[in-house]
């Protein structure tokens, strides 16, 4: 998945909130600079890890093509689909009308239907470039990402200014616990 949003994307959680629900020494509390980059990783993989994008973004997927008919997105949710297109066989891409393909259970596990009349199956190329808007998660989902980003966040900014030669920081077992929890898995990949 590569990330083709033109805007800038919006972090899911916010420093203030972050503030807020951690317990920090106070003359940590007004370094924002390090704070925002320490949560900025921690969603970053964290929703990697999940597959659960908090924001909405648009995002390209390039996918093998085959006698397949329906692909399952690796993300959850999709929103809606932007753009698809063939390899032409020199290095570029031919846009296909999107009439005829669909995102299916977008909030659920999220597929791309390619119906029998969507113009791509009678063009040539191997590999087909799927564009779609993903992100934000469902309330449960996003208040158990938003504790890993914290404790995840907390625990690396922590360990950024410990003044001890330490490990490189894990993550701990309570974030792992709670990746654990929200992560998606798609059923298959394509049938």
């Amino acid at each position: 998945m590569r990330v083709i949003e033109t805007e800038e994307i919006a972090p899911g959680v916010g420093l203030e909130d972050f503030k807020r629900s951690v317990h920090m020494a106070a003359e940590d509390i007004d370094n924002d600079a390090a704070l925002t980059l320490a949560l900025e990783s921690a969603e970053s993989a964290i929703c990697t890890a999940t597959g659960y994008p908090l924001t909405i973004r648009e995002v390209e997927f390039v996918v093998t093509r085959g006698s397949w008919s329906r692909w399952w997105f690796p993300v959850l949710p999709v929103q809606e689909l932007t753009g698809l297109a063939l390899d032409d066989g020199v290095g570029g891409w031919a846009d296909t009308p999107l009439a005829g393909a669909w995102v299916q259970q977008g909030h659920d596990e999220p597929q791309l239907v390619l119906g029998e009349s969507w113009a791509g199956h009678a063009a040539t190329g191997d590999v087909l470039r799927v564009q779609a808007r993903v992100g934000g998660p469902d309330k449960p989902t996003f208040n158990r990402l938003r504790q890993a980003i914290f404790l995840q966040a907390k625990e690396w900014f922590e360990a950024g200014i410990a003044i001890e030669a330490e490990d490189t920081p894990r993550m701990s077992f309570g974030v792992h616990r709670l990746i654990k929890q929200a992560r998606y898995r798609r059923p298959c990949e394509v049938i």
